[in-house]
């Protein structure tokens, strides 16, 4: 429904739920076909029903979240299941920042768990760590863990 309002300059849908004719919906969105939706939740049917319907990606909650190789391959059997292919639904994934004997961030040790999960099929990673408040050393920062990232991370 919301695709045919991001699409149409005069949107009409109907499903057992829900019906409209001549409706008109402004801004559309810049990119084409819409605003990408992300699906969010466990490996379950519920979940993958809502992801082969609507979802462009999912962000894994609970156990898929903790082992992402096991949980996208749940999700793309339960999407499969379904009637869609998992291929081109985007994963999100998680690194958390490990540290060093000296309390610092080692990025090495971080970004080393990034080609598995990208192997799995994480398209986005999402990494959590400290980020000094002023604006050079966090720019510092951010440029290293790009570094560290790109150094593992296969070519798009």
């Amino acid at each position: 429904m919301l695709e045919t309002l991001w699409r149409d300059q005069r949107a009409s849908f109907a499903d057992e739920r829900l019906s409209f004719d001549g409706i008109h919906q402004m801004p559309k969105p810049r990119q084409p076909g819409g605003v990408p939706v992300w699906v969010s939740g466990t490996a379950n049917r519920r979940s993958a029903r809502r992801l082969a319907r609507f979802g462009h990606g999912w962000i894994p909650w609970g156990p898929a979240a903790a082992d992402p190789v096991t949980g996208i391959a749940e999700m793309r059997a339960l999407v499969e299941a379904e009637g869609r292919s998992f291929d081109g639904i985007e994963v999100v994934g998680a690194v958390r920042a490990l540290t060093g004997s000296d309390g610092a961030v080692d990025l090495v040790a971080t970004m080393a768990g990034v080609p598995d999960l990208a192997a799995a099929g994480v398209t986005d990673v999402r990494l959590s760590m400290p980020v000094p408040a002023d604006p050079s050393a966090a720019h510092d920062v951010y440029a290293a863990a790009v570094e560290a990232f790109r150094a593992v991370a296969p070519a798009p």
